[in-house]
């Protein structure tokens, strides 16, 4: 199947927004398209960023009052409230605001004055032996990274480096996926760079395939760590720290192809310095599960090593386990830089996880929705240590104890477009939050003929 990318026809009437939170990014994007397409981002080589970052200083007020309701309720969940007690969050929006507008004229007018020749005097590389090494296995590379600073830098400095392999010079082949909308603001890269291949986001099996044809090729693919929505593997946001252990959605194509091929992973970050056309991108070394040392990982992730070193598969462990470190290792930039990270404006958007009760009648419903509910919400996500088999048995207990519920005729309850949402909680806290909802909802009637139902929602919690 072929799939090189070409360059590909835009549909003039196409929607094309990066997000749809603040403002409408239509015109941006055909006005970046037009500066990139006609070359007048030439005139701008030796330019000052200084009168750029002045326009997203200026532009910043008059867009202020749509953001921050959205990051300012992501930094109070993020942050201690002792933390913020101190911080001016509207300047962190006005900055955050400014990193969007600085990052958008970095895009148009400077990134693509980059070249082999000029590359290193708009980023430097720290680590960039590490994807050397991993090219050598001849499996292609898989670099997850998070929306950290000029996160296309790291993109442009690896598509303006040439590595040595068998002895022969040669370009490195680049792979990063788009989405639909920002494809249009891709289109121009493609032109200029015949090493820099892009397939538009879509589904698993179409993408899989796509992405499994490019690193036979050995490219080099980008992941984002932080494109995440709400029907992916969840894990621990990072792992260790007791706040932040809450579990957030993360892509799984990338450990798909790292079991299936042995294609080594290479976490990177881009951190912006004097301003943002200037980086430092930094490779980490490739993490692989098959090579940690599980007398040092604590107690709960040693048991789930060792079960996967010793063949026993699990797909939530399997996946779950290589997400839970490169979170580890990217997430706490996201908190170290609070204005710098894009994904803080849709994170609770793509985390949702809604037990929705649209028009429910009966308490045999209502408790057979929480009960699915739970259940998927337990295969859809990851946590070390978690008693899977004694929770999925207080689940299937729960559910033999509602069934004479369906016939009762006084087991009624009338809930309509009601829900739970239970993103961004631990297991332990989401099924806390889930049981009070549900036993605070029981009528006396429900108390004195179904007592059971009671002891085993306490049960569920007291097993965290």
């Amino acid at each position: 199947m072929a799939v090189e990318n070409k360059l590909r026809t835009i549909d003039k009437n196409a929607k094309m927004k990066l997000q749809k939170n603040f403002i409408d990014y239509n015109p941006l994007f055909r006005f970046a398209h037009y500066i990139q397409t006609s070359g007048k981002f030439r005139h701008f080589t030796n330019k000052s960023f200084f009168p750029f970052r002045l326009v997203s200083i200026i532009v910043g007020p008059f867009i202020v009052h749509k953001a921050m309701p959205i990051v300012k309720k992501a930094w109070n969940f993020l942050y201690p409230k002792e933390f913020l007690h101190n911080i001016n969050l509207k300047r962190w929006t006005l900055e955050f605001i400014s990193y969007m507008g600085d990052l958008f004229l970095d895009i148009t007018f400077f990134t693509p004055n980059h070249t082999f020749q000029s590359i290193n005097k708009y980023v430097k590389m720290d680590g960039y032996s590490e994807i050397e090494k991993a090219l050598q296995e001849k499996k292609g590379v898989l670099i997850p990274f998070i929306h950290i600073g000029e996160m296309y830098h790291a993109i442009s400095v690896l598509v303006h480096t040439k590595v040595k392999i068998d002895g022969k010079i040669q370009k490195n082949e680049v792979v990063v996926i788009a989405s639909k909308e920002n494809e249009f603001l891709f289109q121009p890269w493609l032109e200029r760079c015949d090493n820099l291949f892009i397939p538009v986001t879509a589904d698993f099996k179409t993408l899989s395939v796509e992405i499994e044809h490019h690193l036979k090729k050995n490219r080099c693919v980008f992941i984002m760590q932080d494109y995440f929505n709400k029907r992916q593997l969840r894990v621990p946001f990072i792992y260790g720290t007791k706040k932040y252990e809450f579990l957030i959605p993360c892509p799984q194509l990338l450990t798909y192809f790292h079991y299936k091929l042995g294609t080594p992973v290479v976490p990177c970050q881009s951190f912006p310095q004097k301003n943002i056309t200037r980086s430092i991108v930094k490779f980490f070394p490739k993490i692989d599960i098959n090579l940690l040392a599980p007398e040092k990982e604590s107690a709960e992730i040693k048991e789930d090593l060792l079960m996967l070193q010793n063949g026993k598969v699990d797909y939530r462990i399997q996946n779950g386990l290589l997400s839970l470190k490169i979170n580890q290792l990217l997430y706490p930039y996201a908190l170290k830089f609070p204005y710098y990270w894009q994904m803080i404006a849709t994170m609770f958007k793509r985390s949702k996880f809604r037990i929705e009760f649209k028009e429910v009648n009966s308490y045999f419903d209502f408790y057979s929705i929480i009960l699915q509910r739970l259940n998927n919400f337990m295969e859809k996500s990851y946590e070390p240590g978690r008693k899977y088999e004694e929770i999925n048995d207080v689940l299937n207990r729960l559910n033999e104890v509602i069934k004479p519920m369906s016939d009762d005729p006084k087991a009624k309850i009338h809930l309509h477009k009601k829900f739970i949402e239970i993103r961004l909680l631990s297991t332990k806290d989401a099924f806390k939050k889930v049981s009070s909802i549900a036993l605070s909802k029981q009528n006396q009637y429900i108390k004195q003929n179904y007592p059971k139902v009671q002891q085993l929602f306490l049960d569920l919690v007291n097993l965290f």
